[in-house]
């Protein structure tokens, strides 16, 4: 669970599930970001339904489905293309908007950033955004990850090239928590 205080300090932590953090369950945990996805959008088309409305059961269960696509992407960081990073900062807009990742003995994380009141947040209908930005950046990652992985080996530059595309959606996944949470309105 992502908290959020009232002046955008943001705070997650937690310990990699089991289920998926052996070193062997690379393809599991690749799987099940595109299981996930796949289920949130589906889920946000039953509950749009004809009243395009979103409750506020409705706004939880995305950010239950954004928090579990989180987790999995962070497993996917340290386990299988950045190992050795401890601690990681992702900024945007000139580190307006920024946060860090520290990383545990024993799969344990911790996810602490902030969001300047200078920072603009995309003030965005949520459907466009997974349809247009969300989903683009989840085929990015599937695509540098396939051709990084046609020769059968990952290099080390593809392995960062990777990493920087896995933050970028960590990035886009906390905007959108902190935009739901905070900013989309009830209809």
């Amino acid at each position: 669970m992502i908290e959020i205080s009232n002046d955008f300090q943001i705070k997650s932590y937690g310990r990699f599930p089991e289920a998926l953090s052996e070193q062997a369950q690379f393809k599991d945990r690749m799987v099940e970001v595109s299981k996930l996805y796949k289920a949130m959008g589906e889920s946000y088309l039953q509950h749009l339904g004809d009243d395009a409305k979103i409750s506020g059961s409705e706004k939880k269960e995305l950010n239950e489905f954004l928090e579990s696509i989180l987790l999995v992407l962070v497993m996917l960081r340290k386990l299988d293309f950045s190992p050795i990073d401890e601690e990681v900062y992702i900024r945007k807009d000139r580190g307006l908007f920024e946060l860090r990742l520290r990383f545990g003995e024993g799969g344990i994380w911790e996810l602490t950033g902030a969001i300047r009141p200078e920072y603009k947040m995309k003030h965005r209908v949520f459907r466009e955004w997974f349809n247009l930005e969300f989903s683009n950046d989840i085929k990015t990652f599937y695509a540098v990850y396939g051709n990084a992985g046609l020769d059968k080996t990952i290099s080390p530059e593809e392995k960062v090239q990777i990493t920087k595309q896995i933050d970028r959606i960590i990035a886009e996944i906390i905007e959108m928590i902190v935009f739901i949470e905070r900013f989309m309105l009830f209809q």
